[in-house]
């Protein structure tokens, strides 16, 4: 197989980024904007020795798993790329990625049960936009050209889908903000701090958080780590004797010192290198960035958390390893949940909890 080859492919299943796999002759070939089932004509783009990538020139047969696109400019717009999907099998198509991100690079092959909350569309608090000649909107996939935001996006707030401004914006109670503070559930926000996207699961992000949490027999101190505003420090607070808040961006922090209690030190400092210095505590928190955690940060966690570790988590990949090496350093993977934050996009949420392996 070579660059510039075109193949008959048939999709297979849905992949960690997104991408579909098939198989051509034994040969992994991923391919974007495919769902499984479909059988379509495609142009070889990359080929390597184990595998091969390539872009849709024709949709031979469709998936049975497709439904009518709701937006007119979902072929082009970068804002999500599985549009074309059955929400329902959106969200089946997270749950297999996670499984096999689990197995495949954490070779973890016990897993509890994983609790799944969808989520309503029109779900972003804030979205960026971007402006060319006048248009504004998402950038195309895989290029810089905007494309016009349409009313009929199901990804973005209702009041933004129709008055789209470009930059960062925020919709709250049906206003669209751009710049100053913020008040959303209670938390005191900047609009150049970091706050959890999706407005229809913040109240099951904290449920989750504070019952996970809620299960530690003793409460004398927790750890939030990669804080941000103190989303998850307050209601810790209320929970625990003492909770330590670590986070690095300064914005953050100065929005935190309005949101948290008496009982919450704030640590202004990067946790990477604040872990150096952790001491233990009874429950660790923590919701890295995409990247992951570094592995100081996994290493002091699992030596320093003394009964349970709650991981918010937005890669499934990432998270595969850093829970691995929470597995090899005693601790035990004891609920899934996988919270369908970014509906019509590959990106999938996962909170984890682990706790002592006394096996």
């Amino acid at each position: 197989m070579q660059v510039g080859d075109e193949i008959t492919i048939e999709a297979a299943e849905l992949v960690a980024g997104g991408e579909a796999l098939g198989r051509v002759d034994g040969l992994p070939v991923f391919v974007a904007s495919l769902y499984p089932g479909d059988v379509a004509r495609v142009l070889v783009t990359e080929a390597k020795k184990g595998f091969a990538r390539g872009t849709v020139v024709s949709l031979v047969t469709p998936s049975p798993l497709r439904r009518e696109a709701p937006c007119p400019i979902a072929d082009e717009c970068g804002g999500c790329d599985w549009t074309h999907l059955r929400l329902d099998a959106q969200l089946r198509a997270k749950e297999r990625i996670l499984r096999e991100s689990l197995r495949r690079i954490g070779k973890i092959t016990e897993l509890p049960d994983i609790t799944i909350h969808p989520s309503p569309l029109n779900y972003r608090l804030r979205s960026r936009l971007h402006e060319e000649g006048g248009a504004v909107g998402f950038y195309a996939m895989r290029s810089h050209r905007v494309v016009p935001l349409v009313p009929e996006c199901e990804v973005v707030g209702v009041e933004t889908a129709r008055h789209p401004v470009a930059g960062q914006s925020w919709e709250i109670d049906g206003k669209v903000i751009t710049h100053g503070e913020l008040v959303i559930e209670g938390y005191h926000v900047s609009t150049e701090a970091f706050f959890q996207v999706n407005r229809h699961l913040l109240t099951t992000l904290l449920a989750r958080v504070t019952a996970l949490a809620s299960d530690v027999s003793t409460r004398r101190s927790a750890i939030d780590l990669y804080a941000g505003v103190g989303f998850f420090s307050k209601p810790l607070a209320a929970l625990f004797g003492k909770v330590t808040a670590v986070e690095g961006s300064p914005v953050s922090i100065e929005d935190a010192k309005r949101n948290v209690p008496n009982n919450v030190r704030l640590v202004h400092a990067p946790v990477e290198a604040w872990v150096e210095r952790m001491p233990r505590a009874d429950f660790v928190f923590l919701d890295p960035p995409r990247s992951g955690a570094r592995r100081n940060v996994i290493d002091a966690i699992a030596r320093q958390a003394v009964e349970k570790i709650a991981f918010l988590a937005c890669d499934p990949v990432t998270f595969a390893r850093d829970a691995s090496r929470l597995i090899a350093s005693g601790w035990r993977l004891a609920t899934l949940d996988l919270l369908d934050l970014f509906p019509n996009t590959h990106h999938v949420e996962i909170l984890a909890s682990f706790v002592r392996d006394e096996g």
